[in-house]
């Protein structure tokens, strides 16, 4: 088979030349790009020869499995249980101790006084019940009955016992269909006493508390 030859066109001068090869049936290449760029890839081919990532290269990535190593190991001696726990439980101690001891709590009735005004005593209206002293209480049931069922009693206050003034706002009127009567009243003033509203025959109680 006779032999072949290739030809290829020369840019420059505009003819078409043979192209040859060496002895070794290799191409010479003669264009200085080509030639740079063929030598970087030889040198790079080099370098992965001689210094492979299981070699040289291995070194970072094998310090950084050390330092993870590290600090696994350091988790495994020092779990938040042992030491680390330490201080919760030193916070714990101090709310248990600061929580210990007794509440002590009043389960006693408050205090409580009662006495009577007026005992089946016919009166005329306007009379006035003897005063009451209530400065050690806070708060006062009057009750009783009145022989005339729309009558009524009203409250007077005082701060020294001697003048008192009707308190308007604390009128207690009779249960129409028996004349029983009763109400509670704050004790913000220290004395108190009772006005009969009407002429009739009057029950009356009072009893306070603390």
């Amino acid at each position: 088979m006779p032999g072949t030859m290739l030809h290829v066109r020369d840019s420059v001068n505009h003819k078409n030349k043979v192209l040859e090869v060496d002895g070794s049936m290799q191409l010479s290449v003669k264009d200085a790009t080509a030639q740079s760029s063929l030598s970087n890839i030889e040198s790079s081919v080099l370098n992965l020869t001689s210094d492979p990532a299981t070699a040289t290269n291995q070194s970072t990535g094998n310090m950084s499995l050390t330092n993870i190593e590290s600090s696994v190991a350091n988790l495994t001696s020092d779990p938040s249980t042992a030491t680390l726990q330490t201080a919760a439980n030193l916070s714990l101690n101090n709310i248990d101790t600061a929580l210990a001891g007794t509440i002590t709590v009043s389960s006693s009735a408050p205090a409580r006084s009662s006495g009577s005004l007026a005992a089946a005593v016919s009166k005329t209206a306007g009379d006035l019940s003897a005063s009451v002293d209530g400065s050690s209480y806070r708060k006062c049931a009057i009750f009783g009955s009145c022989s005339d069922n729309s009558g009524s009693v009203k409250v007077h206050i005082s701060h020294d016992n001697t003048n008192f003034y009707e308190d308007n706002q604390a009128q207690i009127y009779a249960n129409y269909s028996n004349g029983a009567f009763a109400g509670n009243i704050e004790l913000n003033a220290p004395y108190f006493k009772l006005e009969f509203m009407d002429t009739a025959t009057y029950t009356a109680e009072y009893s306070m508390c603390d």
